[in-house]
């Protein structure tokens, strides 16, 4: 079996068809049919549906896919031991990140990790908290930034706590409870229609604060990005919960931002990773710079 190979099946099924595939190994379409035929046929078995938009995996190629992504990980590993005694001078590592730390943490860590070791390359994967566990759990990323909440198994993953962000909420100044001064009471919040981020987060009945509360607010809106809360907000549509984090980086002007009268309206952040699983040296290097990096402006450091 030719690593080769390998690659270029895992270029295929992280970007979902064979040209996105091509372009990114800078080899031709054909070149890339050719590889997986070869595996193929050393496989005994079809891993793709060729037939189908994007593409998908046949149940031999989900079983492969594990396996695939172990050997990447493997090769990647014995190439960073090498450069880790010459010095880390190259590498790669994947680091997935929910949306608003992708924005408002992770360019300057980068920005920092980058020039003390610039022959390593970072991979970023942006997507939601439980997305960024299935990824982990897949082999897709190594190391990720991810909530507390949804709780993660302590036997699967080992996390790193980084810092403390308010939940806060976003008002149009014409709504009644702007009105009122100061924080917000979690009982008053509760009456009106929420808008609210993070499916499988605080949208969830599950959440912590509202298991506080002792029941679920009536959701006007589930959205994935922070501007689109906003944005409804802006147009009197609901009010508007969400983490500090993605309000301190986003465009908020003519809205009333409150912070919440409860001792749960906060959240953790962690560096998370799986559990006994032998890290590069450039993913080992990373996540000591996480360790050490400053924490986004204004929110609590954890350590």
């Amino acid at each position: 079996m030719e690593l080769h190979w390998v690659t270029t099946f895992l270029a295929i099924v992280d970007n979902r068809g064979f040209g996105r595939a091509a372009e990114l190994l800078h080899c031709s379409q054909p070149t890339v049919s050719n590889h997986v035929a070869a595996l193929e046929r050393e496989l005994g078995a079809s891993l793709l549906h060729r037939n189908r938009r994007p593409v998908e995996l046949t149940q031999a190629g989900m079983a492969f896919l594990p396996h695939a992504r172990a050997l990447a990980r493997e090769v990647e590993a014995a190439r960073g031991s090498v450069a880790e005694v010459l010095g880390l001078r190259r590498g790669t590592v994947t680091l997935g990140a929910y949306a608003s730390a992708t924005a408002g943490y992770v360019p300057d860590l980068l920005e920092s990790f980058h020039a003390q070791y610039p022959g390593v390359t970072v991979q970023l994967l942006e997507a939601r908290a439980d997305d960024l566990a299935r990824a982990a759990l897949s082999g897709q990323i190594e190391l990720m930034l991810r909530p507390t909440t949804p709780p993660l198994s302590e036997a699967t993953f080992s996390s790193k706590p980084l810092w403390r962000e308010r939940y806060q909420v976003v008002l149009h100044p014409a709504h009644p409870l702007a009105e009122q001064a100061g924080a917000l009471p979690l009982e008053a919040l509760a009456e009106h229609e929420l808008i609210m981020t993070g499916h499988g987060e605080l949208a969830s009945p599950d959440h912590p604060l509202w298991h506080h509360l002792g029941r679920y607010p009536e959701l006007a809106y589930e959205v994935t990005q922070p501007q689109s809360l906003i944005e409804l907000v802006r147009h009197g549509l609901g009010v508007g919960v969400t983490n500090e984090l993605s309000l301190n980086v986003s465009a908020t002007d003519g809205l009333d931002i409150r912070d919440i009268d409860s001792a749960v309206a906060y959240r953790d952040v962690a560096v998370w990773w799986l559990r006994g699983r032998t890290h590069s040296p450039a993913a080992r290097a990373l996540l000591a710079f996480i360790r050490e990096s400053p924490r986004p402006p204004g929110l609590t450091r954890l350590d």
